[in-house]
């Protein structure tokens, strides 16, 4: 996937919300109670991305296992003792039926083609009892950032619209339901705020390759410009802006 083949941007992203986020912003807590996840479950975390979740559940005594399509998050997550990385889709998780207690998909379901498939292939390989947690954000989070980068993208005659976000809080749990049957909804609502606009130019700028515009596009460097200029011209009779967020965890038992 293009907008992963560097974790460096994922990274910027995630700087960022617990550096200027109003209040606490980390959700893998929220997660862990959801599941109810204790010392010696075996669990499998489907967009493992920088690998910081499972890193943070060692040490385990269960299995852990992360499932990423990006090379570089695979390579992350490469000869940490007690964790095992799989290059694979969440949509064919090369793993038999009933081979976890838990599965997490976290801020990732909105990557997938066929959400529906993935909260499929997670039931399967969860054991009867077994526990899953999705997360995703609210509908159109940080309104503010993702004007920035879309303005500057369309400035530019590019069609913004290339960036697609096909779940959010308003369906992922009834997506959940339609395989899981109950499921459990906790969500929390958040805003960054920013003192200047040097971090909301690395956020808008990291979003980029989701538009399309990789580090090596010929439009990228004007497009970086426009995305600066924005965010000057919001900070010019203001202190600081607010951007307002939030996303749910969804649960459910197999």
């Amino acid at each position: 996937m293009l907008e992963y083949r560097t974790l460096d941007p994922l990274q910027v992203r995630i700087d960022t919300h617990r550096r200027y986020s109003r209040h606490d912003d980390h959700p893998d807590p929220a997660v862990r109670s959801a599941l109810g996840y204790h010392t010696g479950l075996d669990l499998l975390d489907v967009g493992c991305g920088t690998g910081e979740f499972l890193r943070s559940l060692l040490p385990a005594a269960g299995r852990l296992a992360g499932v990423d399509t990006s090379p570089a998050a695979v390579a992350a997550l490469a000869g940490v003792p007690g964790v095992e990385a799989h290059e694979a889709d969440a949509m064919a998780l090369p793993f038999p039926d009933g081979s976890f207690d838990a599965v997490t998909a976290r801020h990732m379901l909105y990557h997938v083609s066929e959400p529906l498939a993935a909260i499929r292939e997670a039931h399967r390989v969860l054991r009867p009892g077994g526990r899953f947690a999705a997360v995703v954000n609210i509908p159109r989070p940080a309104p503010v950032l993702a004007g920035l980068a879309s303005g500057a993208v369309a400035d530019h005659g590019l069609d913004p619209a290339v960036f697609r976000i096909p779940v959010d809080a308003s369906n992922l749990p009834g997506l959940v339901a339609s395989v899981f049957g109950i499921v459990e909804v906790e969500r929390h609502d958040n805003a960054l705020v920013f003192p200047g606009p040097e971090p909301m130019v690395a956020y808008a700028v990291s979003m980029l390759s989701g538009y399309g515009i990789p580090d090596d596009h010929p439009l990228r460097p004007s497009i970086v410009d426009s995305i600066t200029e924005r965010a000057a011209a919001l900070f010019a009779s203001a202190s600081t802006v607010e951007d307002p967020k939030g996303y749910v965890v969804v649960s459910a038992t197999r």
